[in-house]
């Protein structure tokens, strides 16, 4: 199989890429690097000892999108790549918005065209709100989120359900993340964020 990774070269994606590799799945990164360093190709490369197709471009771009689903047979497409940081959010709303919830109609949009229907969306725990009850289930409804970045999450989810009401012959996961912390075994990749960290596990790993 085939898996198209968007932004496969930042932390969890880059984790992911390896496992889908050592697995062996070809894979297809795109990313921008926005938010990730372009040295982590060569490491992907050196731990799992495959190489890979990577195109560095942003997902909004539908030109760049269509030369890859039509050049590559993609049987499965996993959705890393959107602005993460919850403060940078709330001051740049429309930038969020946009970016976020853009890039994702924009694979779908890609993907129906080409008849790829299997696809992983990275959301986020800010979904489920401020909940009084603790610890949160999956099972939780969706509240209002206390960020734009939360909330382009939240629509995105509902994107997807309403794509799979539509046509159930989709697959779609949607994996909702807390505090992801860890690092490869080999040591060379991990949560490595430039200047001041703004998650909480690499700010602690940081002081410590």
């Amino acid at each position: 199989m085939k898996i198209l990774v968007t932004g496969g070269c930042g932390y969890i994606g880059s984790h992911t890429v390896i496992e889908l590799l050592n697995s062996n799945y070809e894979v297809i990164i795109i990313d921008n690097f926005s938010n990730s360093k372009r040295d982590m190709i060569n490491k992907i490369e050196n731990i799992s000892n495959k190489t890979f197709d990577l195109y560095e471009g942003d997902v909004n771009d539908s030109d760049l999108l269509e030369k890859i689903f039509t050049k590559h047979k993609i049987d499965a497409v996993i959705h890393f790549a959107a602005f993460k940081i919850v403060n940078e959010s709330i001051s740049k709303p429309i930038e969020y918005y946009s970016n976020n919830i853009g890039s994702t109609l924009n694979l779908c949009k890609a993907m129906k065209k080409h008849q790829v229907k299997n696809f992983v969306f990275s959301s986020s725990a800010n979904v489920y709100g401020n909940k009084e009850r603790q610890p949160v289930k999956e099972t939780f409804e969706l509240e209002e989120a206390t960020s734009p970045y939360g909330q382009s999450k939240i629509i995105n989810e509902r994107i997807l359900s309403d794509i799979y009401i539509s046509d159930k012959t989709w697959n779609i996961a949607i994996l909702r993340y807390f505090n992801p912390i860890g690092a490869h075994p080999s040591g060379l990749i991990g949560d490595n964020p430039d200047g001041v960290p703004t998650n909480i596990m690499p700010y602690i790993n940081a002081v410590v």
